[in-house]
């Protein structure tokens, strides 16, 4: 999971009538380097983000660092290199996992600077025992339920991938082909359904060290508005959970309350953020992240719109999806246009009684949402 960093300015605010303050500084005064990987011991592969934190004022900007040395070495002096990708993400798909042994993180970036992460060992994960949801008027919430019988797992990491199906506003039967020509969509060509699918970058983590046995009940991993498109026709989760160590939840924890708050008058001031990942020379610059190693355990949960209240069903066709035009067969019908005006992209929906339906991409195009027409494999009907 890609978390946001930012660097943020702890203010003190003497009255609530002074103008904004908008710290002074910039992007080139910030330089800190944002290490963010992790090695799952079920299937021994491993990835590595490296990236640089931003200021405030560039939410959205996250510089990938690229041409960087990563690897992952264990106690026995093993080095397993991984492999540079897309945007600052470093893999490796086998690395051999002992579960009697340490493993570490290594990189050197472009610029020579060196960093270690502290040696982890990998810790074993309980099966998830179910996956449930609650709704109310205004949101349905996934809920997960884990215990461990040998009490040792006592902090816990959610991440997830969703999946769901939707269709657009308007079936969309018919594909111009050229001035005045038009026919049908073959199976392939079809742009009604659609399915869409989006990894978690939320904090999920949990313990249980209050309790006197290992046991999470019915703890909240997401949340879905009510007429949102992941629930307008069946929607599908599949929730991965991870043993994690206590000075993994202490960060994430840290983590989650630097970044999910900028913090007003009367909140906690943000804290340092630090992790277990050290640079070699004091002059590199900053390292931010955790390397973490452990075992994975997952399980798929499918959500159908049939089974919920009437206002999670209510999805409206996007925004600027207006009422379509008719198309005729020929003049004087009452029409604005003819199949003569048609031209190669205009969108045509189904037969009218006049002619045919003509509407716009954002209506009829179920991609314009983000999703494929593909279905995924794992996918249940």
């Amino acid at each position: 999971m890609r978390n946001r960093i930012v660097v943020l300015a702890c203010l003190a605010i003497l009255a609530s009538c002074l103008d904004p303050y908008i710290p002074p500084i910039k992007p080139g005064d910030v330089n800190i380097l944002v290490i963010d990987g992790s090695l799952d011991a079920t299937d021994g592969t491993a990835s590595v983000v490296l990236s640089r934190a931003v200021t405030l004022d560039q939410p959205d900007e996250f510089p990938s660092v690229r041409g960087a040395f990563v690897a992952i070495e264990d106690g026995n002096g093993n080095t397993y290199p991984l492999v540079e990708g897309d945007s600052g993400t470093y893999k490796i798909a086998a690395v051999p996992i002992d579960d009697k042994a340490h493993y570490r993180l290594h990189v050197i970036t472009s610029a020579r600077d060196e960093y270690y992460s502290e040696f982890v060992d990998p810790l074993p994960t309980p099966e998830i025992d179910s996956i449930t949801y609650i709704v109310d008027e205004s949101k349905l919430t996934v809920r997960v339920n884990t215990h461990d019988d040998s009490n040792q797992a006592k902090y816990f990491r959610w991440t997830f991938d969703e999946t769901w199906n939707y269709h657009a506003g308007l079936l969309s039967q018919y594909i111009v082909i050229g001035k005045g020509q038009l026919r049908f969509r073959t199976p392939d060509e079809m742009i009604y359904y659609c399915w869409n699918t989006k990894p978690s970058y939320d904090i999920v983590a949990t313990s249980t060290t209050r309790l006197s046995k290992s046991v999470v009940s019915q703890f909240p991993v997401q949340y879905i508005t009510a007429g949102s498109l992941k629930l307008q026709m069946r929607y599908s989760i599949l929730l991965k959970q991870r043993t994690i160590s206590e000075d993994e939840y202490e960060y994430l924890e840290q983590l989650r309350k630097t970044t999910e708050s900028i913090g007003g008058l009367f909140d906690p001031q943000p804290t340092a953020v630090t992790g277990n990942i050290n640079r070699v020379m004091p002059a590199s610059p900053v390292a931010l992240g955790y390397f973490s190693v452990g075992r994975t355990t997952s399980k798929r949960f499918y959500i159908n719109a049939s089974d919920l209240p009437k206002v999670y069903r209510e999805i409206y066709p996007p925004l600027g999806c207006i009422p379509p035009d008719t198309v005729c067969g020929m003049a004087g019908n009452g029409c604005a246009m003819t199949i003569a005006d048609l031209r190669p992209g205009d969108i045509l929906g189904t037969a009218a009684v006049k002619g045919y339906v003509l509407t716009s991409t954002r209506c009829a195009d179920c991609r314009v949402e983000g999703g494929v027409t593909t279905k995924p494999d794992f996918w249940e009907d």
